[in-house]
């Protein structure tokens, strides 16, 4: 009676024990004894372990757990490095007898329906494959009629694997492989459809009717990302609005799943974040005001708050908007004119100093500074009051003798390049040169075009770096001829243009319309020239 009790006991325990284990695959490979494997999924383009097993001396082993497997496409990965899938679905207890000399045909599944279909699939599509590798073969070599019949033939082959993966869809339309096959399913444009723009609208809205982006399993498998990338960089225009409006879909199409929600966020914001295709950055813009910075929890806050920032600082000058207002000092046209003020500058540079060495004369402006702004502390002040009057002398005893200001929403012009950049660096050096010439080879005043090129300075309290930055404008100037273009600056940072128009990297190119519309941005002189022609074309 004792022995009873305690073997009903022991049967009890092993019940519990298997109903506990959430997930209870049994994998069998005899040529792989006393070998470890690895049980993991697949996630968009990456291979993702989530257990690992050593066979037994038979070449068996159990994985297990207490919670189930998320559905979608697993593999096991071998000690030889080969991997082969397996379906994960509802039912995770199934064995699985695999053989070494072939995976692919040899495999044999108890205790699951869906990966027996699955294995079935894989034998039925290798036999297919190797069929259509001999037809191709033969049409290498084929003329006339039997080139035709070999075409009909391979024609033939791909509606027989089109017709078992609509059955398999039929048999099971919620199972996970059935929503996998019906993926890759080619989109076949009915042969009444003559038009081309009809046919291609007609392939673009058939995409998601076979492609459910909305099924979290189908992340878990190598296709996701794929389809993901292809609708939105094959089949759209690439033009912001176009894209935002889908971005849009996707990312609001994925809110009901968390998991696939955070997917859908992080891979579109970093997919725009990175592009380097003209107009992204109105996408990137879009998604991290409207998503990233309100939703993405799990970012870090210093992130989000950093992110804020730039995002405030691109959105304000994008491509489609009216550029930011700014306004300048217009250096004179007129080469003597830029001779005589480059003649001043030792003057200027000389004045400067005499306030830099006279302490007291720093002490007394400081005092002054602090009275009316008692927060800053005693070396900020310092700093600032030599600032203060070494901007006031540069105000008062120099820039009257340039040909005042230049409002950029005033310039009367067809098109606009705003071309930002500083003598010091080795790319503008380079590249303005080429803007000259283009402008003059190119005819681009005859076009209605005007160059608006701002002068980047250093800044104002490293006044010997100053003075000698600024020779280098007027040499550089005078040297390329660019007397032909408006040139500008904006020695105290008041239009804080850094900011508005996103600079902090030399040279950067802006092209705008009549009315100051933003057409590209951040691209060279001969894409500037280029578009300019395109649009002279069109019109």
């Amino acid at each position: 009676m004792t022995k009873k009790i305690f073997s009903t006991f022991i049967i009890i325990a092993i019940f519990l024990s298997n109903i506990s284990a959430q997930y209870n695959i049994k994998l069998t490979i005899p040529q792989l004894k006393n070998q470890e494997i690895i049980l993991g999924h697949h996630f968009a383009t990456m291979l993702i372990p989530d257990d690992t097993v050593k066979l037994n001396s038979k070449g068996s082993g159990i994985f297990k757990g207490k919670e189930s497997l998320k559905q979608g496409m697993y593999f096991f990965f071998l000690p030889n490095k080969k991997t082969f899938d397996i379906i994960i679905g509802k039912d995770q207890n199934f064995a699985i007898h695999a053989d070494t000399t072939d995976l692919q045909n040899k495999i044999k599944v108890e205790g699951d329906r869906e990966n027996q279909v699955f294995a079935d699939y894989q034998r039925f599509l290798t036999k297919q494959r190797k069929i259509a590798q001999e037809l191709t073969e033969k049409r290498k070599t084929a003329k006339g009629d039997e080139k035709k019949k070999t075409d009909q033939e391979l024609k033939q082959l791909n509606q027989t694997v089109r017709k078992q993966i609509e059955g398999i869809i039929a048999a099971a339309p919620n199972d996970f492989f059935s929503k996998f096959l019906k993926a890759t399913l080619e989109i076949e444009v009915p042969d009444t459809i003559k038009d081309q723009t009809a046919r291609y609208y007609y392939y673009r809205n058939q995409y998601f009717k076979y492609f459910d982006y909305k099924d979290v399993r189908l992340l878990r498998s190598p296709i996701y990302e794929n389809k993901i990338d292809f609708f939105l960089d094959k089949l759209l225009l690439q033009a912001p609005d176009t894209l935002i409006q889908y971005v849009d879909m996707l990312i609001d199409g994925a809110r009901g799943d968390k998991e696939l929600f955070r997917y859908m966020l992080v891979h579109l914001f970093n997919k725009y974040a990175k592009s380097e295709l003209m107009g992204m950055e109105n996408v990137y813009v879009h998604i991290a005001e409207k998503y990233y910075i309100p939703d993405a929890y799990w970012s870090d806050p210093e992130f989000i708050s950093e992110l804020k920032r730039k995002v405030e600082r691109k959105k304000q000058a994008l491509i489609g908007m009216q550029a930011p207002e700014i306004k300048m000092i217009t250096l004179p046209a007129d080469p003597a004119d830029i001779e005589a003020l480059r003649d001043q500058l030792d003057a200027l540079k000389a004045k400067g100093d005499e306030f830099l060495a006279d302490k007291n004369a720093i002490e007394r402006e400081k005092k002054e500074l602090m009275q009316n702004y008692p927060d800053f502390t005693d070396s900020a002040a310092t700093e600032q009051a030599k600032i203060n009057h070494l901007a006031a002398i540069l105000n008062d005893e120099y820039i009257p003798n340039f040909d005042g200001y230049t409002s950029l929403h005033q310039i009367d012009t067809k098109y606009l390049i705003l071309w930002f950049w500083e003598p010091d660096c080795s790319h503008c050096q380079k590249m303005t040169p080429v803007l000259v010439n283009l402008y003059n080879e190119k005819h681009l005043r005859e076009k209605g075009v005007t160059v608006m090129a701002i002068y980047l300075h250093r800044n104002i309290n490293e006044w010997h770096k100053y003075i000698e930055h600024i020779k280098k404008w007027y040499d550089f100037v005078l040297e390329h001829n660019m007397d032909i273009f408006l040139n500008v600056w904006e020695p105290f940072g008041i239009s804080h243009f850094r900011d508005k128009y996103d600079i902090s990297s030399t040279p950067v190119l802006y092209l705008m319309d009549k009315d100051k519309k933003i057409i590209a941005k951040r691209i060279s002189p001969e894409q500037a020239v280029n578009i300019i022609n395109d649009l002279e074309k069109q019109k």
